[in-house]
C-alpha cells in the first residue's frame, strides 16, 4: 500500500475500529480540538489524563461532548504523563499522545522500567511528508529525537522504521541511508557508515529490503539528477524512506519542506510497545490529526513490536 497523501491515510484508519488513545496533559486547546476531529472521525476513543476541571472547561469552549470519555485527574505534567503511560502499560490505551506537556518528561515517563513499555530498541522519530506537487507520502528519519546516534543506534532506527511503514501497510519501502556524496570516501565517514549500514540490513533484515547508500538528496528523490549524473540506482529516484545521518539534518530537511515547500509533517515516536504521537505546539491541526491517524493505523495492525 502506497499513501498519496494525509487523507489516504485518515480513509484508512476510519476503516478499522477506532482505538483507546491516551492524552497526557489534555489540558490543551489545541490538542483537544485535534482530538475532537478524530473523534468525530471515529478513530480513537481518547482517555484524558490531565487538570480535570480545565479539560472539562476547555472542552466545554470549543463544544467537544466528552462525558462518555474517561478522566484522570493529575496535579502536574510529570504525573499525567506517568498515568498516561501506564494505561498503555496495562493495554488499556493503544496510543499515547503529548499533551501541554515537555517532550523530556513524556518520554520519560515511557521509558519507566516498571511500566514494561520498552521494546529493546532506542526510540526515534519517524516524519511524514505531503508535500505540494509530489504524488506520495515522504518519510524521514531520525530528525527528532537522536542527536548523534552510534552506527548500532542508527541500525535500530532504520530498523524502527521499516516495521512501523510495514504496521501501516508499506511493505519494502523503497529506503535511502543519505550523506553528501554517492561515493564511499574515508574524508567523509557518513559514507563509509552508510554503505555500512546498507550491507548489514539487507542481511539482517527479516524480510526482502531493497536500500542504497550512501545517495544524496537528489541522487534518492529525482530521476533527472540519476540520469543527468549518469548513475544507475534500483531505487530510481523514488525513494520513500530517507535516514538522515544527523538530527541537525533531519531538522533542517523538515523544516525546509514545511516552511519552503508548504508541506504539512506528520510524525510518530517509535520504539515503544505502543506508537507515541509527540506533535509540536506549532504544528497545524492537519499535522496533528495525520499524527493521530498513522498511530491508529499502526496500533490497529498490530501490537507496535518495535
Amino acid at each position: 500500500m502506497r499513501y498519496k497523501n494525509f487523507s489516504d491515510v485518515i480513509e484508512e484508519a476510519r476503516k478499522r475500529k477506532p482505538i483507546k488513545m491516551s492524552v497526557a496533559a489534555a489540558h490543551d486547546l489545541a490538542v483537544l480540538e485535534a482530538v475532537k476531529v478524530a473523534v468525530d472521525l471515529g478513530i480513537v476513543e481518547p482517555i484524558f489524563v490531565g487538570d480535570a476541571q480545565q479539560i472539562a472547561q476547555l472542552a466545554g469552549l470549543m463544544g467537544f461532548s466528552i462525558d462518555k470519555f474517561e478522566i484522570f485527574h493529575a496535579q502536574s505534567d510529570e504525573e499525567a504523563a506517568f498515568i498516561a503511560a501506564k494505561l498503555a502499560s496495562e493495554n488499556c490505551a493503544h496510543a499515547i499522545m503529548k499533551g501541554l506537556v515537555n517532550s523530556t518528561p513524556f518520554l520519560k515517563a515511557v521509558l519507566k522500567k516498571e511500566l514494561n513499555l520498552k521494546t529493546g530498541r532506542i526510540f526515534s522519530h519517524i516524519s511524514a511528508f505531503e508535500i505540494p506537487g509530489k504524488d506520495a507520502l515522504l518519510f524521514m528519519t531520525d530528525g527528532g529525537i537522536n542527536i548523534a546516534p552510534s552506527f548500532e543506534q542508527k541500525k535500530q532506527i532504520v530498523l524502527n522504521s521499516l516495521d512501523f511503514l510495514g504496521l501501516i501497510g508499506m511493505k519494502n519501502p523503497l529506503t535511502a541511508i543519505l550523506a553528501a556524496n554517492e561515493l564511499v570516501l574515508d574524508m567523509m565517514p557518513v559514507t563509509c557508515e552508510a554503505s555500512k549500514l546498507v550491507s548489514e540490513l539487507k542481511v539482517e533484515y527479516e524480510r526482502s529490503l531493497l536500500i542504497e547508500g550512501p545517495l544524496p538528496l537528489d541522487l534518492a528523490i529525482s530521476k533527472d539528477s540519476l540520469l543527468h549524473k549518469g548513475i544507475k540506482s534500483d531505487l530510481d529516484g523514488n525513494a520513500e524512506l530517507l535516514v538522515v545521518p544527523t538530527i541537525e539534518a533531519g531538522n533542517i530537511f523538515g523544516k525546509a519542506i514545511t516552511y519552503y515547500a508548504h508541506g504539512t509533517m506528520a510524525g510518530i515516536v517509535l520504539g515503544a510497545r505502543v506508537p507515541l504521537v509527540l506533535n509540536s505546539r506549532s504544528d497545524s491541526s492537519k499535522a496533528k490529526l495525520a499524527s493521530i491517524a498513522l498511530a491508529v493505523v499502526a496500533a490497529s495492525s498490530a501490537t507496535i513490536k518495535v
